[in-house]
């Protein structure tokens, strides 16, 4: 389908559309845009517009086609609905044959003026040459197949004088251009010039959009690509060369008709990314096998980076293949899934998806799952709660489920994410990859990319420190970034902030914009693990309890047998798997001849502060505090050498939850500083002692005054 324009005898403009094969005689426009001063289609069709720049080229070539005897015309500033996805592709992989079957082409340069005596600029040359050599018109990617595919054309200034034509300016253009005078004249076939000339005559032309660069060449070489704006130049000039030689080999796709919109991939490529290349690699050997259908689940704790790399995976999977369709649909709901399905219904044109009452899931699952559909990846972005993919649909026992709906093909290859190790178990139960932490020189790049001033990053003691409070965690990474540029703070500030126990909270929940996170969704930290939080908090209580008392205690060697006794042993067991799978907590290794020791955890550093203000958010901080302090005094004796490798274990906590001062009173937080004393003693650390003693008697002091026997008991001890 093709929009015209088409002028009343009196002069007016309306819109009328032809199917590409009932065309109209029309005239056509090539032109430069300026910004903000285009009218759009959307302009055109209310009324609006018309004290714009932009809509004097429009009455131009309208008036300019009258003139010629034609009634009708084409701007590619009006004509086009570019709000519509699927019509500007339509539209840029047919704009070559629609200049080409144009009767007249007129080129309208807005940067080269005649003096207004002259009335015939054809017969005084020297008043506008050089101001035509140096044209905008001549650097812009889009204007050279304009000049190419036409049968006619001719030039134009800006006050609308013809300049001439291609024919007779051939020589002046021919040395502007470097394209050879018989691809000018039309006396050989754009095809008989090698694929690297035509690619020079677009050497140094600039467009706004860089793949532009590259999809102005389709119809310089005779050939269909989807459009991905985001992939970037290098991947969409891998993709024109890998069509251009399957056009070679008679492979090629033959027409518009045969094109489908490749990708639903709802981020622009992502170019800060960086590092991840044995994941990469590993995703490509299990997923991109040819005649077999694979799915395979990438797992990790929030925020280090499993949508960055589905993306990343997802763009150089089309790269590889100019034919692959990629989908990509977001599990946060059930509604975000269905509404992705609806959207790839659309674009594959599926008969019936937008009938009232479809049966969208369906009609989706049985096009991709049919031989007629070409190669495709899904990407199933943010599976984390598992009601969303294993929950029924109706919300009644045996009814189906939305994994059910997932399409299965020798063609097609499904990617899960989510940070729900159990999840990812029970979607490709032999088919995980752990995404976990980057290395330290994947985080320092990553930074380095993110950071916008390299002043800023000149200190590389600081660079480390923070990449370290940061657990090398690509999210938090980002973030930082973003108030570092917003607010042109230096790396050594940055930690200063999030050392104060005042503003480490604020920067984590400090909002920044990353346009390849869902809108929808809060991008910092804090809200990223506080959905983590409450999943956990609905699925698994036990769960949430456990959290809940790490956050109150050291992260670092939480022994199991401290935490809150409750549940049977099955569902403590779970409860920790929950945690594990979550990657909140991590499983310390024994030695060999420690095999029988009990188990011991470590929870992940940023996770600690973030559940630490989740807590204190909800109000439940103080209560867990004083549970944790319960609970310590319940294991730790007034010294002693019975069980002591067991209580050992229990006193850098208890160190931890004494020094909560605000939060714990002074009386327990005295009380369990007392019993540590003692143990140190018996451990023959006195130095430590001494000064955990020292505590004790002040804290007595404070609560009681010097004359109490509390306090002189302290003071026994101590001496």
């Amino acid at each position: 389908m093709m929009r015209l324009l088409k002028r009343s005898p009196n002069g007016d403009l309306e819109l009328i559309s032809f199917s590409d094969n009932v065309l109209p005689a029309y005239a056509i426009l090539s032109h430069t845009w300026i910004e903000g001063h285009e009218v759009a289609y959307n302009e055109l069709v209310s009324g609006t517009g018309k004290e714009k720049t932009g809509y004097a080229k429009i009455r131009f070539c309208a008036d300019r086609a009258a003139e010629d005897g034609l009634e009708y015309s084409w701007v590619d500033t009006c004509c086009i609905d570019k709000s519509t996805v699927q019509e500007l592709q339509t539209a840029i992989n047919s704009m070559f044959r629609w200049y080409q079957g144009a009767s007249k082409c007129y080129v309208y340069l807005s940067d080269v003026k005649v003096p207004a005596e002259v009335v015939n600029a054809q017969d005084f040359r020297i008043t506008w040459v050089e101001a035509f050599r140096r044209s905008r018109w001549f650097t812009r990617g889009w204007t050279l197949q304009e000049l190419l595919a036409p049968a006619t054309v001719d030039f134009f200034s800006t006050e609308g004088k013809r300049l001439g034509s291609r024919i007779s300016l051939e020589q002046e253009i021919h040395e502007i251009t470097r394209v050879p005078i018989s691809a000018l004249r039309g006396q050989q076939h754009l095809s008989e010039f090698s694929v690297p000339e035509r690619m020079s005559w677009a050497a140094g032309r600039t467009t706004t959009f860089v793949e532009d660069k590259v999809y102005c060449l389709l119809g310089i070489f005779d050939v269909f690509l989807p459009l991905i704006y985001g992939e970037g130049e290098a991947y969409a000039t891998d993709r024109l060369g890998a069509e251009i030689r399957r056009r070679q080999a008679g492979q090629g796709t033959e027409s518009q008709q045969d094109l489908t919109v490749s990708s639903t991939l709802p981020f622009p490529k992502n170019e800060s990314f960086v590092g991840r290349e044995d994941q990469l690699q590993s995703l490509e050997q299990s997923l991109l096998l040819p005649n077999t259908h694979r799915r395979m689940t990438l797992y990790g704790l929030g925020g280090c980076g499993k949508s960055a790399l589905a993306l990343e995976f997802a763009y150089r999977a089309l790269a590889q293949h100019a034919g692959r369709l990629v989908f990509w649909v977001p599990a946060i709901s059930q509604d975000s899934f269905e509404l992705a399905y609806r959207e790839i219904g659309i674009r594959l044109h599926v008969p019936g998806i937008t009938d009232d009452n479809a049966d969208v899931k369906g009609l989706v699952k049985k096009a991709l799952s049919s031989a007629s559909v070409g190669q495709w990846l899904m990407v199933v972005d943010n599976a984390d709660d598992p009601d969303v993919l294993m929950g029924s649909t109706a919300g009644e026992v045996g009814s189906a489920r939305l994994l059910d709906y997932l399409p299965h093909s020798s063609r097609g290859k499904i990617l899960f994410t989510t940070r729900n190790r159990k999840a990812a178990g029970d979607l490709t139960q032999n088919s995980v990859l752990e995404l976990k932490d980057m290395s330290k020189a994947e985080a320092g790049e990553l930074l380095a990319r993110r950071v916008s001033k390299n002043e800023l990053l000149s200190d590389d003691q600081s660079v480390d420190r923070l990449l370290q409070l940061l657990a090398y965690l690509p999210l938090a990474i980002v973030q930082a970034a973003a108030f570092i540029n917003s607010n042109d703070t230096s790396v050594s500030e940055y930690i200063l902030l999030f050392r104060n126990t005042g503003t480490s909270a604020e920067l984590f929940g400090e909002q920044f914009e990353d346009p390849s996170r869902y809108r929808e969704m809060e991008s910092t930290i804090a809200k990223t693990w506080h959905i983590s939080f409450e999943q956990i908090r609905r699925q698994d209580p036990l769960a949430a309890e456990y959290l809940s008392f790490i956050a109150c205690i050291d992260r670092i060697g939480v022994p199991q047998s401290l935490l809150p006794p409750a549940g049977s042993q099955l569902q403590q067991i779970k409860a920790i798997g929950t945690l594990k799978g979550y990657a909140f907590i991590t499983e310390r290794q024994h030695a060999l001849q420690e095999l029988k020791s009990e188990k011991l955890f470590d929870m992940h550093r940023l996770v600690h502060l973030v559940s630490e203000w989740w807590l204190e958010e909800h109000d439940e901080l103080t209560a867990w505090t004083i549970k944790a302090a319960a609970q310590l005094e319940k294991h730790i004796p007034y010294g002693g050498h019975e069980s002591m490798e067991v209580w050992t274990r229990y006193l850098s906590h208890a160190l931890y939850v004494a020094r909560q001062d605000g939060i714990l009173v002074t009386t327990a937080r005295a009380s369990l500083l007392d019993r540590v004393g003692r143990c140190q003693s018996s451990l023959g650390q006195y130095s430590s002692a001494e000064t955990t003693h020292r505590q004790v008697l002040l804290l007595q002091e404070k609560s009681f005054g010097a004359e109490h026997p509390s306090t002189l008991t302290s003071m026994g001890n101590l001496a």
